[in-house]
């Protein structure tokens, strides 16, 4: 009779797999660290041979590895995450048909390679997540409906508006029979729609949705919430598209002062130096060494929204932008985008005959889609 490995062993070989966990790539191949070739050959036997411990460990090691790849993808890290989420996918295999992790891992490396800008490989993961995600949280499911919402939002920002449309429909219908018309969701559904009818130039029709959405995210959300907010600001450019310029205008400036708070708090304390020059004879202005682009986002994609935001900025003597305040403001969090990415900006500072000063400009920063 031949007998499974001791409680001794049976803990060597399960620190080995942790180990190997850590150190796969998305390849699956263990990389940089080498490991005697006997061991590795007898683990893969293990593995291979489906033995129980093993396999009952495998879940665990998923929970684990998807959260540091879920935890890196949130903070940037997408090199991290892709090895993570990569590895995560692969142990998802072994787990049932309608386990949620295995929806999860397929649609978290869908956003990953958004996040990295490739729009192109999400479309077979999220094809590949999608009876997976019907039969893990069942299709009359909120959390299924969820998923077709993210998908059309995929779509619609590929521009693939009929395949956007559908998906955002499906979800739609989903919402308003599991959680009835006025609800924080449907709303969401409706905002996207509205969207995308304004985009396809259907502009009575998203009219007549940015309208319903705005009604119930002011009801149940408050007009001080970003997602009302970011409503308004939408509603505001179709109603210019319009022509009902008093009405846009009214709408802009009411999500521009809900905004302000939040614009004011990135800024903080910063004040202008009292001996800061501006252009003028005598005075040679700062140049720019150093340029961040600005991120988009999302909700700003798919509206195609494109312009300037102008910033209020002193650059100091170490060629630093200080962000004093926001001239011209753009929107749907380009705004707060620009702030970010101006503070990375570097100069060569400002002078005044031989003497380095700092200088008060109007930095303007662009926002063009390709």
């Amino acid at each position: 009779m031949v007998h499974g490995p001791g409680p001794d062993t049976l803990r060597v070989f399960q620190g080995l797999v942790k180990i190997g966990v850590t150190n796969w790539g998305g390849s699956g191949l263990i990389r940089r660290r080498r490991y005697p070739a006997m061991v590795l050959a007898l683990l893969a036997a293990l593995v291979a041979a489906g033995f129980e411990p093993l396999a009952r460990a495998q879940p665990a090691d998923w929970d684990s590895v998807f959260e540091q790849g879920s935890e890196a993808l949130a903070g940037g890290d997408l090199a991290r995450a892709e090895s993570s989420l990569t590895l995560a996918e692969e142990l998802s295999r072994n787990l049932p048909a309608n386990d949620p992790r295995r929806a999860r891992s397929l649609i978290s490396l869908a956003r990953l390679h958004r996040a990295e800008g490739d729009y192109a490989k999400p479309e077979d993961l999220y094809r590949a997540a999608d009876p997976v995600a019907r039969a893990a949280y069942g299709p009359d499911s909120v959390e299924y409906a969820r998923f077709l919402n993210e998908v059309g939002r995929y779509y619609h920002t590929r521009r693939k508006y009929e395949l956007a449309d559908q998906f955002y429909m499906q979800a739609f219908k989903l919402r308003v029979a599991a959680l009835g018309k006025e609800n924080v969701e449907v709303a969401e559904s409706i905002n996207n729609l509205a969207v995308l009818y304004e985009n396809e130039v259907r502009l009575e029709k998203a009219r007549v949705y940015y309208e319903h959405a705005l009604q119930i995210r002011s009801k149940l959300l408050g007009p001080t919430d970003l997602k009302t907010v970011e409503t308004e600001e939408h509603f505001a450019r179709l109603l210019a598209k319009l022509q009902r310029s008093e009405e846009a205008a009214e709408l802009a400036s009411k999500a521009i002062a809900a905004r302000r708070p939040r614009l004011l708090e990135m800024i903080g304390d910063a004040k202008p130096s009292p001996d800061a020059v501006r252009a003028g004879i005598g005075v040679k202005g700062p140049e720019l060494i150093e340029q961040a682009d600005p991120d988009y986002t999302e909700e700003a994609r798919i509206a195609h929204h494109e312009g300037s935001v102008a910033l209020d900025v002193e650059i100091d003597r170490e060629g630093r932008p200080r962000i004093l305040g926001v001239v011209k403001s753009l929107g749907l969090g380009l705004d707060e985008n620009a702030i970010v990415a101006a503070r990375k900006w570097r100069f060569r500072p400002a002078r005044k005959g031989s003497e380095k000063v700092d200088y008060r400009a109007t930095l303007e920063i662009n926002f063009r889609l390709l």
